[in-house]
């Protein structure tokens, strides 16, 4: 088997000053999946702990692996451009990716085809799919610009430093997030 190594470009400048420039906003992100998807963000830590635990520097330049700023495993910009109706083919079901509008003035839709839905996409949208099996796509905007971070955990990752998949979030999770459920009735949680 290969030995783990960071990329060539991973080092570079231009790359260190963009992850340091994202860090504020992948911490916030961080924070919302350990919220709504506790499952999924201890997968995407334990994975990534377990990778720079394995990951063996190149020789030249030594770049710390743990500056990357995300529980996911990779990140993709898409800017300005349509995204064709499709399934993501490198995760598995259960790794939900977050997908983050942002840009200015536009008024973007994301379509889940299989679900025959759309859902608005303006600035400052979050949404947790799980990409690999809901088909999903960006159509054209009026006006404005688009800026979408695409945020996802690639299963061959989790593969390769043996980290299992987490299970799909239960409605009874979020339930729990808002109240108590004891003999069949919600309880309020108070204020501590």
């Amino acid at each position: 088997m290969d030995p783990l190594v960071t990329s060539e470009h991973y080092g570079s400048e231009k790359v260190q000053k963009w992850l340091a420039a994202l860090t504020s906003s992948e911490v916030l992100w961080n924070a919302i999946t350990a919220v709504v998807a506790l499952d999924l963000f201890q997968a995407g830590v334990l994975a990534f702990s377990e990778v720079i635990k394995k990951v063996q520097p190149k020789k030249k330049k030594k770049v710390a692996v743990d500056s990357w700023p995300s529980i996911f495993s990779g990140l993709e910009i898409i800017a300005n451009r349509v995204t064709f109706s499709h399934r993501d083919g490198g995760g598995s079901p259960s790794l939900l990716d977050l997908l983050v509008s942002l840009g200015r003035n536009h008024d973007a839709t994301l379509a889940l085809a299989d679900l025959n839905a759309e859902l608005d996409y303006s600035p400052g949208a979050m949404v947790y799919i799980s990409g690999r099996v809901l088909e999903h796509s960006i159509g054209p905007w009026l006006n404005g610009e688009q800026f979408i971070i695409a945020h996802f955990m690639k299963d061959v990752v989790h593969n390769r430093v043996g980290v299992p998949r987490p299970g799909f979030p239960k409605q009874s999770f979020f339930l729990e997030l808002v109240g108590r459920r004891q003999n069949g009735k919600t309880q309020k949680r108070g204020r501590k």
